[in-house]
């Protein structure tokens, strides 16, 4: 079979969405001000509704341009209240200047971290996490617009329920124009069998015109609001995992299956600089991405790995290393908080990916290969060429809501 094609963070269907527009957008605050995508209905919070809950918020960066990283911190505090925030953590990977000096100017409550060498981004939020003092924990990129109360809406979530990881609606900044910004159309995330990140609709049934949350059986990883107490008991993250890849669906497991849930919250906004690999500031090594989904797999796919391997041949024959503390702790985990297998999670979150295990295929096969795909593959898809019918999908997952009780034990 021949070696698959690797898009860690496959959004693809969102660059045609955001590719061309040039919105005019008021740059008289200092950065590209946004236009209030919220729906109607949001809540207005007061400083009691936190319950003394604050955040730190951590921001790792590699090779980012100073104006997208001046303009997000100027756009974090100017929508952000600063007696719910700790501190900013800024966390540069092995860049040649830190930029502490000029992101200390902008706000006290900075702090600065330089590793040396470049780490990867998941070592980098950890020392993040390290870092913080708040209970609450906030992990941002280094090219982003929060929005109006973006903050408030993540934070009452996770107030509420000290076991959700509650993530902002990600608008849209397209890749050829910082100073435009697009609503996200409705959806949520989630991964095909070859642990690519997608966003879908099925059926268009996903709305985010209205205020309340909704759960996703995924998290793109980068932008969310976890209490740092249940970050922590969780395990996050895998130490042996290198560079960049696979953090977002080490959390997404983690979290749903051992007790969690992840939301979207549509009243918090964050536009985001949605970036394909050839506009990405940095290299990303494929086969280093490969290697972290390998592990990932090994442990929380340890019962369907036919499937990933289907996906991904290459990966087979990868060595891995360090993984006897690694399965350790994930037994431990498992026996603590008993975490369930792959099967529940795909009968009571994931049923788009449930129905795929069985019609998925491989574009770059053998044409003698029965893996092969047969037709087209599904726009800004890899692993099949049809998705989920309306009705099968409405029947799984009126029968999960049935099941799913929202979490309401505290730590």
């Amino acid at each position: 079979m021949a070696v698959s094609m690797v898009r860690p963070r496959c959004i693809c269907t969102l660059f045609a969405l955001f590719a061309g527009v040039s919105d005019a957008v008021d740059l008289t605050r200092g950065f590209p001000y946004p236009p209030d995508t919220r729906p109607q209905g949001c809540r207005k919070y007061k400083r009691k509704d936190f319950a003394n809950h604050s955040v730190s918020i951590v921001i790792p960066w590699l090779a980012e341009k100073w104006t997208h990283m001046e303009n997000t911190m100027k756009a974090i505090l100017h929508f952000t209240p600063d007696e719910l925030v700790e501190e900013y953590i800024w966390i540069s990977d092995g860049n040649a200047d830190s930029k502490e000096t000029e992101l200390k100017a902008l706000s006290p409550k900075v702090k600065v971290f330089a590793f040396q060498e470049r780490q990867g981004l998941i070592r980098a939020k950890m020392k993040g996490v390290e870092m913080a003092t708040a209970p609450v924990l906030v992990f941002l990129e280094a090219h982003v617009i929060p929005n109006k109360h973006w903050l408030q809406h993540i934070l009452y979530r996770v107030v509420e329920n000290p076991k959700a990881l509650a993530m902002p609606t990600l608008d849209g900044i397209p890749q050829d124009n910082w100073h435009a910004y697009r609503p996200m159309p409705p959806g949520h995330w989630r991964y095909e069998w070859n642990f690519n990140l997608i966003y879908t609709n099925p059926g268009d049934l996903i709305r985010n015109d209205g205020p309340e949350p909704y759960t996703s059986p995924g998290t793109s990883g980068g932008i969310f609001a976890m209490r740092k107490d249940w970050f922590q008991k969780l395990g996050l993250f895998d130490k042996g995992m290198k560079e960049w890849g696979g953090d977002h669906m080490e959390l997404t497991m983690k979290v749903w299956r051992c007790g969690g849930r992840i939301e979207i919250v549509p009243c918090s906004r964050v536009g985001h600089l949605f970036r394909d690999p050839g506009h990405r500031p940095y290299e990303v090594e494929v086969n280093t991405v490969v290697y972290n989904y390998k592990r990932l797999a090994e442990l929380w796919a340890k019962d369907h790995l036919d499937y990933f391997y289907k996906m991904k041949p290459e990966a087979v024959a990868m060595k891995l290393t360090g993984m006897d503390q690694v399965i350790k702790n994930y037994e431990m985990l498992e026996q603590e908080l008993q975490c369930k297998d792959l099967d529940w999670y795909l009968e009571n979150v994931d049923h788009e990916m449930a129905w795929e295990k069985d019609r998925i295929c491989h574009p770059y096969a053998a044409n003698s290969d029965p893996i092969k795909c047969k037709g087209k593959l599904v726009p800004g898809r890899w692993t099949i060429t049809q998705t989920i019918p309306v009705a099968d999908y409405q029947r799984r997952k009126k029968a999960a809501d049935e099941r799913l009780l929202e979490p309401k034990e505290e730590l």
